[in-house]
């Protein structure tokens, strides 16, 4: 039985593109050399038609996320692989629930996405498996051509897809590599928020985001959203009018050369 879902946990997000993301990185003080530096890619199957760039497996819902970090841990690298689909479909009831497997490195968790300045609520599911793969493994994967994305994603990746989305291996095998984005990720206290603030900055070809998110209960969702824009005008930041989604305007950015 599919059952109608809930979540009890949400992520505030204020993001920032061009001028505004440098005018806003400038003014929470941001050192590159104080953040957590990683490298991500992303896979779709993008194609190139009368109304520009499509991508069809984002556009569906799903999105699949590798995250690198740029530290150099020897012939290894540490990593995480998400699979999130956004808006979340109805889901059957064994992933109805969060799940998380420490053993295996893995967690599922569903939560409100609400991005300002609307902050209209989007239900979302994901699971992130935190890894360590050769790096010859990544490279197979991130090919220019059709690359092995199968042989970067977990056996619980391959359920919820099958699950969720009917998405079987051979569904997979058009996705092309996409990438990279250079992101710099920040923690910040702020009097405001327990815990602290996360800032992520991405920049790819002339394109930079910055999102400035907070973790909270749904309970204190429409609070934090009002506290969170108010500790930014604070802090000599303007939010921005209209809210632009970060990763499908660097999905299109990326895609423009691949699209056939």
């Amino acid at each position: 039985m599919v059952e109608t879902l809930t979540a009890t946990a949400a992520e505030i997000k204020i993001s920032f593109s061009g001028v505004e993301a440098r005018e806003a990185t400038a003014a929470l003080k941001l050192q590159g050399g104080e953040g957590r530096r990683r490298t991500i890619h992303f896979w779709d199957s993008p194609r190139k038609g009368s109304d520009g760039i499509s991508l069809p497996f984002l556009q569906r819902g799903v999105s699949f996320r590798l995250r690198m970090d740029d530290e150099d841990h020897g012939s290894e690298r540490e990593m995480d692989m998400t699979v999130k689909l956004r808006p979340c479909p109805p889901l059957p009831p064994e992933w109805q629930k969060n799940l998380k497997d420490e053993d295996e490195d893995w967690e599922f968790k569903i939560e409100e996405d609400r991005t300002g300045p609307a902050f209209r609520p989007v239900l979302s599911a994901s699971l992130q498996a935190d890894m360590q793969v050769d790096d010859e493994l990544v490279e197979s994967a991130l090919r220019p051509e059709r690359g092995a994305l199968d042989q970067l994603l977990a056996k619980p990746h391959r359920h919820l897809l099958r699950d969720a989305m009917g998405l079987e291996k051979d569904d997979l095998k058009g996705l092309r590599a996409l990438g990279p984005v250079h992101a710099t990720r920040w923690k910040q206290d702020w009097d405001t928020f327990d815990p602290s603030v996360a800032i992520e900055e991405w920049t790819i070809k002339d394109l930079r985001f910055l999102e400035v998110s907070v973790r909270v209960s749904v309970a204190d969702a429409a609070t934090t959203e009002k506290l969170l824009t108010q500790a930014l005008r604070n802090r000599d930041v303007d939010p921005p009018r209209t809210g632009e989604m970060k990763t499908q305007a660097v999905l299109i950015a990326l895609a423009h050369d691949l699209a056939p």
